[in-house]
């Protein structure tokens, strides 16, 4: 069973209506099989023996100011993907959008929408309209996550603006796995999971450059032991070590020396397979990601881990008989 937890669908009528109201939309020169019919997408998943994708909507989160524009936004999506999960049964899952940063609203969707056997979780972006993930506005929406035992799946904006006057193009190449990264951090610094321990989130890009940088965490985490109150960490938020683990990260990368980086700090049961569809240049490439796990120095449950049963188990998933 291999379940990819990281794809994203971009209906055309939905995408010109982010336009419309000024949103972010996704770079679809960068996605080759964008191009391909849901049909044809579903065929290419039979071939390289993907069973079941998680869809979200990626950089086209619904977030505005304007309540009725997000309130809108994120109903189009949820309803336009929870159409494609019931048109090709057993093959689709969402993540559903909410539109923050209006909690009232956010809550009524989520409300709406838990319990519908297609939806696994809720899409979140990495900051909403530049308010951080451990704001303390989100807590309410944090408790009742917890409170129904949710997966929270986050994505970078790919808005990072810390380059200076001339990017090159590294806001989404580059930068989009420092948003990664920061707000992992700050989910684990703040606080926010040791309130909310029922709450699950996965870090997409293997956690962006957590995995790298996590020796330095390490002694940033240490040094504020004694005096977390000064240092804003918050109490009980434990080691390094710990948090990372309190955390699930999605495998969507290129590099297969980066998995196993990844695989040796957060250990492979923290691991989950994602492609980032259709940000995959060629079909060869999309299995090519299949095999980079198949490659890793764990036992073979391990791999079957990553590649399927711990989604599954993550996200209250279920194939068809036809298809486990």
């Amino acid at each position: 069973m291999i379940v990819d937890v990281h794809a994203h669908l971009f209906p055309p009528d939905f995408l010109r209506r982010v336009e419309e109201h000024g949103g972010a939309l996704p770079r679809l020169s960068a996605a080759p099989l964008s191009s391909l019919s849901l049909a044809e997408r579903v065929e290419l998943m039979d071939r390289v023996g993907v069973d079941l994708q998680v869809l979200s909507v990626g950089v086209l989160q619904p977030y505005y100011e304007d309540p009725k524009v997000a309130v809108d936004l994120a109903k189009q999506a949820n309803e336009c993907y929870l159409e494609t999960c019931e048109t090709f049964a057993g093959r689709f899952a969402t993540f559903i959008a909410l539109p923050l940063p209006h909690l009232d609203a956010a809550l009524a969707e989520l409300d709406r929408l838990v319990g519908e056997p297609r939806v696994a979780g809720v899409a979140m972006s990495t900051s909403v309209l530049g308010r951080q993930l451990d704001d303390p506005v989100f807590a309410p929406l944090y408790a009742e996550l917890d409170r129904r035992a949710l997966t929270v799946f986050l994505h970078p904006t790919m808005l990072y603006d810390g380059f200076g006057p001339n990017s090159y193009g590294m806001d989404r190449s580059v930068g989009a796995m420092f948003e990664d990264t920061i707000a992992a951090v700050r989910l684990l610094l703040s606080g926010v999971l040791v309130r909310n321990p029922r709450l699950r989130i996965i870090v997409p890009h293997l956690g962006g450059t957590l995995p790298f940088i996590h020796g330095r965490i390490a002694s940033h985490v240490r040094r504020a032991e004694d005096g977390w109150r000064s240092s804003g960490i918050a109490e009980g938020s434990g080691s390094s070590e710990e948090g990372v683990r309190r955390l699930f990260y999605d495998t969507a990368m290129r590099h297969a020396p980066a998995l196993r980086c990844a695989c040796d700090t957060v250990g492979h049961d923290r691991l989950v397979f994602g492609t980032d569809f259709p940000y995959v240049k060629t079909p060869e490439e999309f299995a090519d990601r299949i095999e980079h796990v198949r490659g890793l120095p764990v036992p073979e449950d391990a791999k079957a881990g990553i590649l399927g049963a711990t989604a599954a188990g993550l996200l209250g998933l279920a194939l068809p008989e036809s298809r486990r």
